[in-house]
């Protein structure tokens, strides 16, 4: 019969391995697309909503977080996937929609045309784009938005860590009545914010720091 120290050792457990699992993930996010969070593309993104409940910065963090933990998994299952262009791939998935309203006349052609643009915004953000990374976020919409599927399995990962935040930025974060739903994208925004802002800079002092270094 388990006791209530058996409990307890096996939820420590638990929650040990989720924080481990989120460090990591957190620490090749940073890794693979440090360059892109410290942009100011990533922090415009913060300012715009998405999804009514959501902003594109929320969204793009859970989509590459998602896609990250998909590629673990797989990895366990010995599927060898690239980690750093599914990073890339789904940090810039959504950067063309910034500016969405004077840039689209209707939410269909955003739909249609934004993943597009969020290639040229990468193309920018990384001179060095691979070829794969540019086929995940051009088809990243798949099957909605008129999408060809995806060429390769990192883009099925992205493509699909995709749907699954676009659901959770709509009911975890809602205003609906009776949920216990607390509706954190409006009133955790100053949070949020200051927090990327924090990190942000962290990144970019880590970045001058070992500038220096090289120069020395």
């Amino acid at each position: 019969m388990r006791n209530l120290y058996y409990e307890s050792t096996i939820y420590r457990q638990i929650k040990e391995k989720r924080s481990n699992r989120k460090a990591r993930i957190a620490s090749d996010i940073e890794l693979y697309g440090g360059d892109i969070l410290a942009s100011e593309e990533i922090k415009e993104a913060y300012d715009q909503t998405h999804h009514l409940w959501s902003t594109v910065g929320e969204h793009t963090l859970r989509v590459t977080a998602t896609s990250v933990m998909i590629c673990y998994a797989l990895k366990k299952l010995n599927i060898k996937v690239n980690i750093p262009v599914v990073v890339v791939g789904a940090l810039c998935h959504d950067l063309g929609i910034l500016g969405r309203d004077s840039k689209f006349e209707s939410n269909k052609e955003c739909s249609h045309e934004h993943p597009k643009e969020s290639v040229k915004v990468a193309k920018e953000l990384v001179p060095d784009l691979s070829d794969k990374s540019v086929d995940i976020i051009e088809r990243h919409m798949w099957p909605a938005g008129g999408s060809q599927a995806p060429n390769s399995l990192e883009g099925m990962i992205v493509s699909s860590a995709d749907k699954y935040s676009a659901v959770k930025d709509l009911v975890k974060g809602s205003d609906i009545n009776n949920t216990g739903v607390k509706n954190y994208a409006h009133e955790k925004a100053d949070n949020v914010k200051e927090k990327v802002n924090d990190r942000v800079n962290q990144i970019r002092d880590r970045r001058n720091e070992r500038q220096l270094e090289r120069k020395k």
